[in-house]
């Protein structure tokens, strides 16, 4: 399927800490008393003299799979229909299709999750940036605060050890992009949802997730909306400048159960939201973007219904 690049999603947002966050570093402070025992994890970036706190992409995908399978695995239960166990070598996509080498068969076969963010045998559709402080805030984000902890004995119900300090982020923001190509339309709503979920602290993300860390608000900057390889907004009878064409619009042979098993879905219009050409044709590539959090949030909105309307028909069995 990714032989080609049929559509593409780009959706920029930022994220704000509405209470302590962290995403540790995995080094420990060691001898050292002046560092605390658990550090924000930092990079050096172009631009920038210090290093910067940031949130790895990895990170930031890792939430949003896990908090993807927990609503496939609430919605349509475990295994092919919903999501696969990865600890269960007859459950795990991965492992049970290792040997299969019809790709079409491989995503067919996997379940909505993998499909969604890949497998060990099964490439994925999204990629997640780096969350990196925007240059306004870069200041304010790096200004850590040091909270202090201590262990409890389980059994005994009294101190195990000695107290521990970690390095919190409250204030500032981080920006990130995340990409999505070649994607059934149900699959955007679905991280439309955990994205809505993110922003109310239902999915929060880093360390001490129990103990009230890791919410944030999160704020959609910018979709970009991508077709590839069109030379014209309003090629081959579509209306590239206004509407979300799912990958099964350029080539429904890939529907049903003797190919890639996608849905045939209806594109989604996005005309009455005003979306502005960004790319013509010119070069090859139309695209159209919206701008603010309310225009980005009504489109994933439309993106959630088509979500709910795959997500209905796969309970009953007609997908």
């Amino acid at each position: 399927m990714f032989r080609e690049s049929l559509n593409q999603m780009t959706l920029t947002f930022t994220l704000t800490p509405t209470g302590p966050v962290l995403v540790k570093s995995g080094r420990e402070a060691g001898a050292d008393p002046t560092l605390v025992d658990m550090n924000f994890v930092r990079t050096h970036r172009p631009g920038f003299e210090k290093p910067t706190v940031f949130i790895p992409g990895s990170s930031l995908k890792g939430t949003l799979r896990s908090y993807t399978e927990r609503v496939l695995r609430t919605v349509l239960g475990e295994g092919r229909d919903g999501c696969c166990n990865i600890f269960d070598e007859t459950s795990f996509c991965g492992k049970r299709l290792e040997k299969e080498n019809d790709t079409a068969k491989r995503y067919r076969r996997s379940c909505l999750a993998c499909r969604i963010f890949g497998n060990t045998v099964l490439g994925g559709r999204l990629s997640v940036t780096d969350a990196y402080p925007p240059d306004g805030a870069l200041a304010e984000t790096n200004a850590t605060e040091q909270r202090d902890g201590v262990a409890i004995d389980r059994i005994l119900g009294s101190v195990a050890q000695g107290p521990f300090t970690l390095e919190v982020v409250t204030r500032g923001a981080f920006q990130a992009t995340l990409t999505l190509e070649n994607f059934e339309l149900w699959q955007m709503g679905l991280l439309a949802v955990a994205l809505r979920d993110l922003g109310t602290g239902l999915c929060p993300i880093g360390f001490g997730k129990t103990r009230g860390l890791g919410r944030m608000a999160v704020t959609l900057d910018k979709l970009e909306m991508a077709y590839p390889g069109r030379f014209d907004p309003q090629a081959d009878g579509r209306d590239y400048a206004t509407r979300i064409y799912p990958v099964s619009a350029f080539h429904p042979e890939w529907c049903g159960e003797e190919s890639y098993g996608l849905t045939d879905e209806a594109p989604i219009s996005l005309a009455d939201l005003s979306p502005q050409l960004s790319d013509d044709g010119t070069l090859g590539r139309v695209a159209f973007r919206l701008e603010g959090d309310q225009a980005v949030r009504g489109a994933l909105a439309r993106a959630a219904g088509a979500w709910k309307t795959f997500a209905l028909a796969r309970r009953e069995g007609e997908t």
